[in-house]
């Protein structure tokens, strides 16, 4: 048997047993894909820097998903991405019996699924379609870096009839938006002379607690645009 890796070729010789034949490979199929097969059990969902593709074998959905996936990692790879390096990309497969018992006992019955984890940002659920240039977009976005200097504290002065103003609105305590933030810092330091970008943080004070029941804020993060010639703000609803 020849297990070809990078450009020299290993073989195995009769007194290696199956195991160490079936090691090979493993290693073969991680350094092709860049996808780390894991039982479910031995994920942490606290863990930093990973993304996570359940799936289940055979079906033609997560087929598709771990394509594009394998692919994706490929295409990052190819962009040279700062972070990427830190990532690790693992494949849990539901097609397991164990695995999707385990699955069962978190509420997972659907598949495929894809979760990121990017240290600062926290555990996030991909929500977009499951294709290459998607998934190559979602990740690469999420590495590029940021900074809070372009983004204001709350503060009402700062919404005028000059410019428009984007507001997110969150709590201490919404793990989603310290997801999020990452990506309202990115949206604030590329629009900087066109958009006012602030944060409000609703339980904070008094005032901020009012002025998210004017507009009456019941779900965190909210990403609201207001100020400028705008009659009256547009919520963001679509996917962030």
């Amino acid at each position: 048997v020849t297990f070809v890796m990078a450009s020299r070729p290993y073989r195995t010789s009769s007194r290696m047993g199956p195991q160490v034949g079936l090691l090979l490979l493993a290693i073969q199929v991680l350094a092709i894909t860049g996808l780390e097969d894991v039982k479910f059990a031995d994920l942490d969902p606290k863990a930093k820097n990973q993304v996570v593709l359940i799936y289940k074998n055979g079906e033609g959905a997560s087929d598709s998903a771990l394509a594009a996936m394998t692919s994706a990692i490929s295409k990052l790879k190819e962009s040279g991405a700062t972070g990427l390096e830190k990532l690790q990309f693992k494949k849990s497969d539901a097609a397991d019996a164990n695995n999707a018992n385990e699955m069962l006992k978190k509420g997972i019955a659907t598949y495929p699924m894809l979760f990121v984890a990017i240290e600062g940002q926290g555990l996030d659920r991909y929500m977009r379609e499951l294709t290459t240039e998607k998934i190559v977009e979602y990740i690469g976005g999420k590495l590029e870096p940021s900074t809070d200097e372009d983004v204001f504290p709350f503060n009402r002065e700062l919404i005028t009839k000059d410019y428009p103003t984007l507001v997110l609105f969150t709590e201490p305590w919404c793990t989603r938006c310290k997801t999020f933030r990452h990506s309202f810092q990115r949206v604030a330091t590329k629009t900087v002379g066109s958009v006012m970008c602030m944060e409000v943080e609703c339980s904070a004070t008094k005032d901020s607690k009012k002025f998210c029941n004017e507009h009456k804020i019941d779900g965190f993060p909210t990403v609201m645009l207001t100020g400028g010639e705008l009659k009256k703000p547009v919520e963001f609803h679509k996917d962030r």
